[in-house]
């Protein structure tokens, strides 16, 4: 017998604490069982976690049914326009957050914050948002991050950030917050459509106290599924980053390695550099894939050595691409943040290959496609 509820028992008690019925449209029950069955065979975490994963899957539940009924009561949020959105993508650990953030400083960018997405109901009203209790309690939780925690990841309270709460609401999210990777093979060749088609509600719903419409996301695992992001969002254009499989895979392997839960024994680090650098090598595949599909004129590449070199220079590249004006006063905002943020400004986050059981030879030979294909180097 699983130690986890079913993902009817999970349903079921998210209807009873909201008193709601309705859970919206696309398929998230596959999801939500593929996800419990791997955090049965897969995860060997430490049973004191238990409440802490099962609540935020009953939280997501939640909000799936509270989303419903606010949409249903106010159906003008049908017309809610969504003009874009801009994504940026490519692998973990190659400047997306540094470029997501920088961006986000630009009002005429509507972001997509952590503390709106984790509770997106009521939606937020620009004017409240300076007393919006999610808001400060986010600014509490960053506040209460340790330097080792700042060392390893850049956090802004009104940055654009990873869209994990609204995909984990359909239940099709990446999850690499966890060790399922029985749930990461089935989901990174799953059909995405209606996953996509939800999220565009959930960002209608987002929007729809709150412009501007010109979305900006900030989501490196988007790469698996670009062609169901298009076919909900036919407008988005990408900037796609770049940096060394060597230098990225693992840093994601030790960054990840510090967000799971507790295991149940010593969590096994080859096996996850393994995963971690088949998982990343598969989404960029299906990345290259579905750019030929899709059209090349909606891409953007951008080294992550040369947004460290000159970073100013490559968000004037971007802003170009996209055909828009970069107001004098966000590139003074810009050119702050950069000097505050610099590589080394919280610390200094420490890791090597051969601590997660991987050959460096080993990583260059299977990425050699990649390192073609956009001339990645190792970064000194």
């Amino acid at each position: 017998m699983s130690r986890y509820p079913s993902a009817q028992q999970l349903m079921a008690s998210a209807v009873e604490s909201t008193g709601l019925g309705q859970f919206g449209h696309g398929d998230f029950v596959e999801g939500l069982e593929v996800l419990l069955d791997s955090l049965a065979t897969d995860a060997q975490l430490c049973p004191s976690t238990d409440d802490a994963v099962v609540g935020v899957l009953r939280r997501r539940l939640e909000n799936r049914l509270r989303v419903e009924q606010w949409r249903q009561s106010h159906p003008a949020i049908d017309d809610v326009r969504v003009e874009g959105p801009v994504h940026v993508i490519g692998l973990p650990r190659t400047g997306t957050t540094a470029l997501g953030s920088m961006l986000s400083l630009d009002p005429q960018f509507r972001c997509l914050r952590m503390w709106e997405q984790r509770a997106p109901v009521p939606p937020p009203v620009l004017a409240n948002e300076p007393t919006d209790p999610r808001r400060l309690a986010y600014i509490a939780e960053i506040d209460a991050l340790t330097a080792e925690e700042r060392a390893k990841h850049l956090y802004e309270v009104d940055a654009t950030v990873e869209d994990s709460d609204v995909l984990g609401m359909a239940f099709h999210g990446q999850q690499y917050t966890l060790p399922v990777y029985g749930y990461h093979r089935w989901w990174r060749t799953s059909d995405c459509t209606d996953t996509f088609a939800y999220h565009r509600r959930v960002v209608e719903l987002l929007g729809s106290n709150r412009p501007p419409a010109l979305w900006l996301f900030k989501a490196p695992h988007h790469k698996f599924h670009l062609d169901s992001i298009v076919k909900s969002y036919p407008g988005a254009r990408f900037v796609f980053t770049h940096r060394s499989p060597l230098e990225s895979v693992p840093s994601y392997a030790s960054f990840v390695a510090s967000i799971f839960p507790a295991s149940d024994g010593e969590l096994d680090r080859e096996r996850l550099g393994r995963e971690v650098e088949n998982h990343l090598r598969e989404g960029m595949v299906a990345a290259i894939e579905a750019r030929g599909r899709i059209g090349e004129d909606r891409f953007l590449d951008v080294h992550h050595r040369d947004l460290i070199a000159d970073p100013m220079g490559t968000v004037a590249q971007v802003y170009g691409h996209l055909g828009l004006t970069l107001p004098a006063q966000v590139e003074a905002e810009i050119d702050a943040w950069q000097t505050a943020n610099r590589s080394g400004a919280h610390g200094t986050h420490r890791y090597t290959p051969q601590h997660y059981g991987l050959r460096p030879a080993e990583v260059r030979e299977a990425w050699k496609f990649y390192e073609d294909r956009f001339n990645t180097e190792v970064d000194n």
